[in-house]
């Protein structure tokens, strides 16, 4: 299987355009799915500089309600099917942002008018070995600084919609693709897990809201080392400072990627 990142926050010279989101196309023998579309259509551009079409791929995989995974939805005008947690249309503001507006900008009509909606709090099963996680049962604990924007009313938003988003089974384990990780990555690979059947761990893939080394960064790596996950993929809303940590902490256990717009991967 592969998956290229179609956006992320970082580049490298290679004519892609970089954005402070996320979207990663998977692809499995002849199955296509889209994971989250960033904030621009910067998605749709990379893609075509990267000479791959879009058009082929009718599954997308919204992982949470944020802007930044979601805002490009509104460049999708084709009729595609749309997978999401019930509460992505959730109101919310950001409280690093100076309350600004967190939400996806496109109502439930709005996606209705454009998609097939499956909503859904359960897994899916999109293909015969990739599925949908499903709201994440949080059996580690999630730091607050996971939980980084707020309801209308003020209260806390415990992001139940964070899904993670994407499970991919084959024959020598899975690979678990998690845009933000908001319910822990953990806690996302515990799910991950589960749903499968399956424990062993060929790759984590996505943003892990990990920003700096402090305990709960390091009880992630400890979870790497004692799960035997033989690679990291790490982008979008982990820091340069923790990417490296792993590097070190991780040498001879797991191999540790920085991810990049417009970068392929392929996993045999």
């Amino acid at each position: 299987m592969k998956f290229t990142i179609l956006t992320e926050n970082r580049n490298c010279n290679n004519n892609c355009i970089n954005e402070d989101g996320l979207s990663i196309l998977i692809e499995m023998d002849s199955y296509k799915v889209l994971l989250d579309t960033g904030i621009t259509d910067a998605f749709l551009k990379n893609a075509e500089t990267l000479g791959i079409n879009l058009d082929e791929v009718n599954i997308i995989v919204l992982s949470h309600g944020h802007w930044d995974h979601g805002n490009g939805l509104k460049y999708v005008n084709s009729k595609k099917t749309l997978i999401l947690h019930p509460k992505c249309y959730t109101e919310r503001y950001s409280l690093s942002r100076n309350m600004a507006y967190a939400g996806i900008n496109e109502t439930k009509e709005e996606l209705q008018n454009k998609f097939e909606l499956i909503e859904t709090r359960e897994p899916y099963r999109i293909f015969k070995d990739v599925w949908f996680l499903g709201q994440i049962d949080r059996k580690f604990k999630v730091p607050v600084k996971n939980l980084p924007t707020i309801l209308k009313n003020e209260g806390i938003d415990y992001l139940e919609d964070d899904c993670g988003g994407i499970v991919v089974k084959l024959e020598k384990g899975i690979i678990i693709f998690s845009s933000c990780s908001h319910s822990g990555i953990n806690n996302i690979v515990e799910q991950a897990k589960k749903i499968t059947g399956e424990d062993r761990v060929i790759a984590v893939v996505g943003g892990f809201h990990l920003k700096e080394i402090n305990s709960y960064t390091q009880e992630i790596v400890q979870y790497f080392k004692d799960n035997k996950i033989e690679r990291a993929y790490m982008g979008h809303c982990t820091s340069d400072e923790v990417i490296e940590y792993f590097k070190e902490q991780l040498m001879g256990v797991a191999q540790v990627e920085k991810l990049f717009a417009g970068v392929k991967f392929e996993i045999n």
